[in-house]
């Protein structure tokens, strides 16, 4: 058995992680995201689901897949999701939770 010398942090990884196969991977993952979105949230209008964009971005020195929700005119997307917590309860809308929703149904595959 030989003994391998594998820097740290590894250049590979390091590279891999900021190429273009990984930020093509990421894209696809957020666009996957994005679908399951669309599917299950609300559709009085479907303005939400239209709404929605998908990017890439580095954070930390690594490609991420960015699902962004209210684009476009949808400026309740931030209520829709998180609610409305106003202090009357015949008024407040509760939370979709959707975005969680779907972190937990790719979890769970």
């Amino acid at each position: 058995m030989e003994d391998v010398n594998v820097p740290s942090p590894n250049p590979f990884i390091t590279d891999w992680l900021r190429g273009p196969i990984c930020r093509s991977m990421m894209f696809e993952s957020a666009e996957l995201y994005e679908a399951l979105y669309r599917e299950i949230v609300a559709k009085r209008t479907g303005r939400l689901a239209r709404s929605t964009h998908v990017s890439t971005g580095l954070e930390r020195g690594r490609w991420v897949g960015i699902l962004t929700v209210g684009d476009s005119g949808a400026y309740y997307a931030a209520s829709h999701e998180y609610g409305t917590g106003r202090t009357n309860p015949d008024q407040a809308l509760p939370a979709a939770h959707d975005l969680n929703t779907i972190l937990n149904m790719m979890a769970a595959l």
